[in-house]
């Protein structure tokens, strides 16, 4: 079950809602790995409360897009950050998801990962969404490939976690591609 709002999305197991300045330190607390940095292009390590602040000011601005903490459901416990937004440099669309290192492997980034394509693709009307994966991140890939995410070519992108250009593969998913394939599982 999936409950939508313009703000807050529920599902199953997750609560993912607009960030909150008191969010800042348990956020910084679970993105304050490297293991996590890495894989990303724009977390820097390591990350601090002003980072997720940065990060958290940062969705609030953007004209396409939104930012989402992610909360186990019940508990309201943060587990991770998720959302999308326009990028100015390539003028596309870009989503990512991240946990904290306790809660991969249980299928949550999956399923928070579901929830925000949903989003952007039904409340913000996004036509499509272009993204990189880092090409020794395996797992990632698997959850991009099982939400219809296509690969358009290989590409080097700059990670602030890593400090050097990585190596990435380019993804994309139209909202036709997504609606269509919402419509045969249904």
């Amino acid at each position: 079950m999936l409950l939508l709002a313009r703000h807050r999305i529920e599902t199953d197991r997750l609560a993912l809602r607009n960030p909150q300045d008191v969010d800042a330190e348990r956020i910084a607390e679970l993105g304050n790995h490297i293991e996590i940095a890495r894989n990303l292009a724009s977390m820097p390590h390591p990350y601090t409360a002003d980072d997720a602040r940065a990060l958290f000011a940062r969705m609030e601005a953007v004209k396409v897009g939104e930012g989402f903490v992610i909360a186990l459901k019940g508990d309201d416990e943060l587990i991770g950050f998720a959302g999308y937004d326009h990028r100015a440099e390539t003028d596309q669309v870009d989503f990512g998801y991240w946990l904290g290192l306790g809660y991969w492997g249980k299928g949550y980034a999956s399923e928070a990962a579901q929830a925000v394509l949903t989003h952007a693709f039904c409340i913000s009307r996004v036509d499509e969404i272009v993204t990189d994966c880092r090409i020794d991140n395996p797992a990632s890939r698997r959850i991009l490939d099982r939400l219809g995410f296509q690969s358009i070519g290989m590409a080097k992108r700059y990670s602030h976690g890593a400090g050097e250009l990585v190596e990435t593969e380019q993804v994309r998913l139209s909202c036709t591609d997504w609606l269509a394939s919402k419509a045969v599982s249904a």
